[in-house]
């Protein structure tokens, strides 16, 4: 078992297909996955934001199952508490098993990871 930490800093398809496709096969291989969602990436957080992106790349798996999926094996979302302002969102508009904290966290938590990715 290893740990992976991945940053989050887009709300794309392109951003968030291979940061959840990477995380669930780390998590299923019995890894300890930490995404922090900086920014830039917070908007997909959103559920509605996750269902506009299964819309727009059909042929991809669903982000929902994935997500879930992730979560389910023990992967952790840690939100970037400096998105909130620039976006006009609120915690309670994030999907259910995120946390907010700040960047210090996040590094204390990725501290030790055997692999970091950045999308």
């Amino acid at each position: 078992m290893g740990k992976m930490s991945i940053t989050l800093n887009g709300s794309e398809v392109k951003n968030i297909y291979p940061a959840i496709t990477i995380g669930v096969s780390a998590a299923a291989s019995g890894d300890d996955v930490i995404i922090f969602v900086l920014p830039s990436g917070l908007p997909v957080m959103l559920d509605s934001k996750i269902k506009e992106l299964n819309d727009v790349a059909p042929d991809l798996p669903d982000l929902v199952e994935m997500i879930d999926g992730l979560k389910m094996l023990g992967g952790r979302f840690l939100i970037c508490e400096l998105g909130f302002d620039v976006h006009g969102l609120t915690e309670k508009d994030l999907m259910e098993g995120c946390e907010v904290v700040g960047a210090t966290t996040f590094v204390a938590e990725a501290q030790g990871s055997d692999l970091t990715f950045s999308f």
